[in-house]
Parts: C-alpha cells; structure tokens; sequence
C-alpha cells in the first residue's frame, strides 16, 4: 500500500524546515564572518568611513539568527570601536548598532563594560549616548548603576539622562523600587529656600537641569501623564501602596 501524498508531507515537512534552518544559520555564518572581516580590514586601513558602513550592517545580520554562538561575535568588534575615540563616526555608529541589536541581555551586557565613570567629564557628551543606549535595552543589572549616576554624576547631563533611562522600566519587576529610588533621591535634590537663604548656584543649575527629566521619566515609568517632579514627589510621598501609581 502506498503511503498518502498528505501522509508523506507530513513526514517530510519537520526535514524540510530543520534543513531550511541549517541553511539560514549557515548563511547568517558565512555573513557574519565576512563582516567581521570588513571591520578587521577597516582598523588596518584606519578607515573611519569604511568601519561606519560596516557597523551599520551589523544590527540587520544580528537579527538574521537568534543562536548566539553564530551572533554574538558580532558584538566584539562594535563594543571595541565603541572604546576608541580616534574613529569618530564608526563610534558613533558602533554604539548605535549595539543598541539596534535590540538584545538586552548581551547588547545591554556590551555597554555595561563601557559605562562611565560617574566623576568624568565628556565634553563630547558620548557618556550620555552609552547612558542612553544602556536605557533603550534596560537590562535590569543596569540598575544600581543607573540610580548611582542620577545621585552622583558630576555632569548633570549625564545624571539626566541616567534618570531618564530609569523611566524605561515600566516591564521591570524591579519598577517599584525604582520609583522608590528615583523619589528617595529626587526630592532632596529640589532646592530649598528654607530659613531665608537661597540655595547655591550649583544646586540651582543641577535642578535646572535634572529636575523636568525627573517628571518625564517617572511619566515613562508609571504610564501616567504628570510631568511636574514635585507633584510626583506630593503623590509619592502620599501614596499607600506604591503599585497603585502604575497604570498597567
């Protein structure tokens, strides 16, 4: 007896899509490491340009394949031009690839390494942009760092944009905390006209400077639409249960 037509496409299909994965992987394989040749040739050459146009490649091809032995190399040559500051736009693209990579456990791993010191001072502002991409993956070991560089970087913009990444974890089982955290730290960096002095200069710059960012991001954080920081910080400070201020 013969076996059916359906039968035997049944039986054949599972082999059809497993030898169609191989292929892919193979592809995504032989790409990858084609690319990653791009970027040795483009530090041979010291070629800006050329190590730009090979970083932009690199989020499509991560995305190719989801195994991370096939991926994942792809992310050394980007994390090392985002370290050297003597290519000027592959860095900026480097960085921007990582983030593009949409992974938050190796990309946000990646950025991790390179996170900056709170008591630098980048006049190019790329500390900020690592800040950032590190808030667009949101990893949640970001965290204590973020929350640290809100409390205590010296440039305010940098201390922004930390609060600002903080906003993007609404998804965190961590939010709670975080609201917590950003609040704790928030409020007391409100300058205070208290017993007839002014606060300093320095207070009032980096309240100028932090404080909208502050009700922006407990916005992104929460799902509400609040804005002003100290009418976060009456609500806060009001609440009984914290987890009643998120809207999801």
């Amino acid at each position: 007896m013969r076996t059916p037509f359906l039968v035997m496409f049944a039986l054949l299909s599972p082999l059809a899509v497993t030898a169609r994965a191989d292929d892919a992987a193979t592809d995504a394989a032989s790409q990858i490491k084609a690319l990653i040749a791009e970027f040795e040739a483009g530090v041979a050459e010291k070629d800006d340009a050329k190590l730009s146009a090979a970083a932009k490649k690199a989020p499509g091809l991560y995305k190719s394949t989801t195994d991370q032995a096939i991926r994942g190399p792809l992310l050394k040559p980007l994390l090392s031009l985002v370290k050297q500051t003597k290519y000027v736009s592959a860095r900026s693209a480097a960085l921007k690839a990582i983030i593009e990579t949409e992974d938050t456990k190796e990309g946000g791993k990646a950025l991790m390494s390179v996170y900056p010191k709170d008591d630098v001072e980048d006049n190019e502002r790329f500390n900020v942009e690592i800040v950032r991409g590190i808030g667009i993956l949101h990893p949640d070991s970001a965290i204590p760092a973020l929350l640290e560089t809100f409390k205590k970087a010296k440039q305010h913009e940098l201390a922004a944009e930390a609060v600002t990444a903080l906003g993007n974890y609404r998804k965190s089982k961590q939010r709670e905390t975080v609201l917590e955290d950003i609040y704790k730290a928030g409020k007391n960096m409100v300058p205070s006209r208290g017993g007839g002095k002014n606060p300093s200069p320095e207070t009032q710059a980096r309240w100028g400077a932090i404080g909208s960012a502050i009700g922006k991001a407990l916005d992104t954080l929460t799902g509400d639409n609040v804005g002003d920081p100290n009418e976060w910080f009456k609500r806060i400070g009001d609440a009984k249960v914290l987890k009643t201020l998120f809207k999801d």
